[in-house]
């Protein structure tokens, strides 16, 4: 009876936090359906909502209409081809004397590239500069990992597809002038005052002595 009993209750008792668990959920659920109107308001909000529609747009478009064109995946792969190779090169030669490997070098080099290009099309500040960065690491090894026939071809190549990524990347980014404001201080002393002096003498004048006729008594 008490082996029962224990076991009903600690059943109830796991239904019981299953139950709360599950009425959170909903709860919170429900606050976020309730919230996401408001959420929907913030400019922010919808530059990112509109920005990951036009890359997965894009990406499907790409994805429907290169195939299907002559030229383009070999042009594409070779494009590839040309920026991954030296890169790899690279990575490769100077990596030797360090902890850290080749392949692990290129997927840390791959991450960082991903990252930084996805949050600076959401306007992050630090992404954007990290996208630079990384765009002019990518050239430089490229530079290095090719042979000297075709480097200036490789490496214009690489920065001309950094190029045209960071149109989305580093889009909205504008470069204001500085702006120079010139106050002339001029220290003079303001003019005196134009003072009228004028003199005026007031004098007072006796009074004259009433008459009063003589009385008739």
């Amino acid at each position: 009876m008490i082996t029962n009993a224990e076991g009903r209750n600690s059943r109830h008792k796991r239904w019981h936090r299953l139950q709360q668990v599950r009425s959170w959920v909903t709860g919170r659920t429900r606050q976020g359906w309730a919230n996401l109107p408001k959420l929907w308001r913030h400019e922010t909000v919808r530059h990112m909502a509109f920005s990951a529609g036009i890359i997965l747009a894009g990406a499907w478009l790409l994805g429907q209409v290169v195939p299907h064109v002559p030229g383009w995946a070999a042009a594409i792969n070779g494009t590839l081809a040309t920026i991954d190779q030296p890169v790899r090169h690279y990575l490769l030669t100077h990596t030797q004397a360090l902890p850290i490997t080749a392949s692990a070098t290129y997927s840390v080099w791959q991450a960082v590239g991903f990252a930084s290009f996805v949050t600076g099309v959401f306007y992050n500040g630090p992404a954007r500069l990290a996208w630079t960065m990384w765009g002019a690491t990518t050239v430089i090894m490229v530079w290095i990992g090719t042979p000297d026939p075709g480097r200036q071809v490789a490496a214009g190549l690489a920065l001309l597809a950094w190029v045209a990524l960071s149109g989305l990347a580093l889009r909205g980014l504008r470069l204001r002038p500085a702006a120079f404001v010139q106050v002339d201080v001029h220290n003079e002393a303001p003019p005196p005052p134009e003072v009228e002096v004028r003199a005026e003498i007031h004098t007072t004048q006796p009074e004259q002595p009433q008459y009063l006729p003589p009385s008739p008594n």
